[in-house]
């Protein structure tokens, strides 16, 4: 394999197993020989540059096939995809050799889930890598874009951040907003996005007067191959929407997608950004 400017990668064909989002077209970018994996029941922007396939839940052995066949040997995992309803009577044989594994993990945390995905495809043969290992530049090292914080803004995060802490074990959330000390919602399953809107609706006299504060971290011993917690232009405008006085994330941890219009719309938007040591 040939590299390109802005990939990381070593050896061996890559497969780009996409969820929705714009996160899948920036690890394609940077590796344009890669094979571009669409799951089916997804809304998945899909490139036009890259050799193109569609993979079904239930057809493990067949996707399994087609990577061996076309060369892959390392799969990296990107994009948002929601925990499929999975048919039995649809499944090949070798999903339903995997499928007592699978129900067992599916009422558990995402963290679980993707362990043993990650664990199915070494089985397999392939090396299951990072985004951060394929596409250089994704995350943003220590700095502060924007306003200023407050001293109360700064306590905001410290809380988020030990809310989310707290809730490490249990498996459940990357993300949570505080204002005024006040928890005004955590990250479930539903995501980022979803967060954001209900807080756009929660009564401003239960902010304590604070804008307040949203903050996104990996949870303690996340397998990072699987699963980055990502912003992007968009968590900047529903933070806006959400008359949140900014984010914080902890730098290098976190994907921060189309970094120059992330850092435009934090400083048109009077926002801050802080990637924290």
């Amino acid at each position: 394999m040939t590299e390109t400017s802005g990939s990381v990668a070593t050896s061996g064909r890559l497969a780009i197993i996409a969820g929705s989002g714009h996160l899948p077209g920036a690890i394609a970018t940077a590796n344009p020989e890669a094979l571009f994996v669409a799951l089916k029941g997804i809304e998945v922007i899909r490139p036009k540059t890259h050799e193109y396939i569609e993979a079904s839940y239930e057809k493990l052995g067949a996707l399994f096939k087609t990577l061996h066949k076309s060369g892959v040997t390392r799969v990296t995992f990107v994009g948002n995809v929601t925990r499929p309803k999975l048919n039995p009577l649809k499944m090949d044989m070798t999903t339903m050799s995997l499928f007592p594994r699978i129900k067992s993990v599916l009422g558990k945390g995402d963290d679980a889930v993707l362990r043993l995905v990650a664990e199915v495809f070494e089985e397999q043969g392939f090396e299951v890598v990072s985004a951060k290992d394929v596409s250089a530049g994704l995350t943003i090292e220590a700095k502060t874009i924007g306003c200023a914080m407050s001293a109360q803004d700064h306590a905001d995060a410290e809380r988020g951040f030990a809310i989310l802490a707290a809730l490490d074990d249990l498996d459940i959330a990357q993300g949570a907003v505080v204002a005024g000390g006040q928890c005004l919602g955590i990250e479930t399953i539903r995501g980022t996005d979803a967060l954001l809107a209900y807080v756009t609706e929660t009564p401003k006299d239960l902010k304590q007067g604070a804008p307040g504060v949203f903050v996104k971290c990996p949870k303690r011993n996340q397998d990072a191959r699987m699963d980055i917690p990502t912003i992007g232009p968009e968590t900047v405008r529903n933070v806006a929407k959400a008359g949140l006085g900014g984010i914080v994330i902890p730098a290098g941890q976190v994907i921060v997608l189309d970094q120059p219009e992330v850092e435009r719309l934090v400083s048109k938007l009077g926002l801050f950004l802080e990637m924290r040591k």
